[in-house]
């Protein structure tokens, strides 16, 4: 599946969207079907004509692709009619320069000049071109409009997380407030920059926030859970200025906490692991696991979520995979570290 908010075209418009895979491949066969239907009307050798025509239009058809990829370089922004026409004069100047140059070549020399073959050519390509960019515009309407629904739903997937998060930390508040009101008190405050963070961050946030924001709902829980509840950090050397989904780190811990900690008495060790790997960002968290004990409803609800959101942002890039090894159940994120630094519209 393709991984819409990351997709270059959303909202760029035209010519990001001729650079495409599918523009260049719309080009080319453009460009074929233009030579085809030429060689056959014009009644000469046809395998001669059919390649010399060819030749002709896909190096008329790169070059300009080449042209409209240096102007998209430079010019970051432009409105959707502006785009059009830089698309259309680029077509046509080349085509118009092309014409003129051929007619020097040493397989066909043509003295003087014959402008009625210039002015022939850039008719069709002008007619070709219009079909080109209607068709294209098709395909841009059509890729946003999935991709703003991606969008629309990693919204709505970003919602379901933060009231299931808000809702264990407020019932870790309810049984301080009868147990230790002191420590009522202290996890009250540290949930409120919690919530600071969780509700502000947007879609998107850097790996250090993400960080900070579990370590607080770890704080929280311990002062439930007291020694039952221990944590093992190990973070090697890794970006923490890399943005990556908001809520992605903290949901695999409070699983953790829900399931592996909550039903055992004696309670037990979360390992959490970040690391970098091969140009990838690899998460860990690893929690007791008894298949017999009982604990809250919903075990796979959070880790659905994760994987959904995952394939909307990274497409097949990112994995969540779980596994259990004796009395410890392990899941283990996987995503391209630093991809969405560059999304627009992510936030």
């Amino acid at each position: 599946m393709t991984p819409w908010v990351n997709s270059s075209t959303i909202d760029h418009g035209l010519l990001k969207a001729m650079l495409t895979e599918r523009g260049i491949l719309a080009m080319i066969i453009g460009s074929q079907a233009v030579a085809f239907i030429y060689t056959l009307s014009s009644g000469k050798d046809f395998w001669l004509s059919l390649g010399l025509v060819s030749l002709f239009t896909h190096a008329n058809a790169f070059v300009t692709l080449a042209l409209i990829a240096v102007v998209a370089k430079l010019i970051k922004t432009l409105n959707f009619k502006t785009e059009l026409g830089v698309t259309l004069l680029s077509f046509q100047s080349v085509c118009f320069i092309t014409s003129i140059l051929v007619q020097y070549s040493v397989f066909s020399p043509v003295t003087p000049i014959d402008w009625q073959f210039v002015l022939n050519n850039s008719a069709i390509c002008g007619f070709v071109v219009i079909l080109l960019l209607h068709f294209m515009a098709i395909y841009i309407d059509n890729l946003n409009t999935i991709a703003h629904a991606a969008n629309a739903e990693l919204e709505a997937l970003q919602a379901r997380i933060r009231p299931h998060f808000l809702h264990n930390a407020l019932n870790t508040l309810a049984e301080l407030c009868h147990e230790n009101p002191d420590a009522a008190e202290e996890a009250a405050l540290t949930m409120a920059k919690l919530m600071q963070v969780a509700f502000a961050s947007g879609k998107r946030h850097s790996l250090a926030q993400e960080i900070s924001l579990t370590r607080g709902y770890l704080t929280i829980e311990k002062y439930r859970f007291e020694h039952r509840l221990n944590v093992q950090w190990q973070i090697d050397d890794v970006d923490v200025n890399a943005m990556v989904p908001a809520l992605i780190i903290q949901p695999l811990v409070e699983n953790a906490v829900v399931h592996g900690i909550e039903p055992r008495v004696g309670g037990g060790v979360i390992e959490i692991g970040i690391a970098q790997k091969d140009g990838k960002l690899v998460i860990n968290v690893t929690n007791p696991f008894n298949a017999h004990s009982r604990s809250r409803s919903g075990q796979g609800i959070a880790l659905n979520n994760i994987r959904r959101r995952l394939l909307i942002y990274f497409g097949s890039d990112a994995t969540l995979n779980t596994s259990q090894k004796s009395v410890r159940f392990s899941t283990t994120v996987t995503l391209p570290l630093g991809a969405l630094n560059e999304i627009s519209g992510s936030r």
